[in-house]
């Protein structure tokens, strides 16, 4: 398997927790999937804002990028 084909496995496993964890629709989901491919997932949520989301859902992401701020800041321990 392929560097390329690995990555979009991986994004494939992160968008559907993503769905699951804030719920979001089909249409959602692909667009976030298309985000990560194009940018990857650490600068998705670091432009967070230029994604075009609505803000119900950009806030739910925010709340998700906080929790990954405070774990990355502490060294993935709690």
């Amino acid at each position: 398997m392929n560097l390329e084909k690995l990555r979009d496995t991986e994004y494939i496993k992160c968008v559907g927790l993503l769905a699951e964890l804030i719920d979001l629709d089909a249409v959602t989901k692909e667009k976030i999937h298309k985000c990560f491919q194009r940018m990857g997932i650490k600068n998705f949520f670091l432009h967070l804002e230029s994604v075009d989301l609505s803000s119900e859902t950009t806030e739910k992401l925010k709340s998700i990028k906080s929790i990954i701020e405070i774990f990355d800041e502490k060294g993935g321990q709690a």
